[in-house]
């Protein structure tokens, strides 16, 4: 698992701000706000979440479960 920090830098090339992000800037790089775990189906904000090799979102509580 990698953070979505992680994840998006070596996919997209793509640093998060830091601070405050704005709603534009998802829309910007075609980013969703919020994403989905994809074990317990939770929403969480994408920099949140923690991404696995196939590219699917996962809440802190069932990365912690592996």
């Amino acid at each position: 698992m990698k953070t979505m920090r992680e994840y998006l830098l070596e996919t997209r090339n793509l640093e998060i701000p830091k601070g405050d992000v704005s709603g534009d800037w998802f829309t910007k790089h075609n980013l969703p706000m919020v994403v989905i775990c994809k074990c317990c189906e939770m929403s969480m904000i994408l920099f949140s979440a923690s991404v696995d090799e196939d590219g699917y979102c996962y809440c802190s509580c069932c990365t912690r479960e592996e």
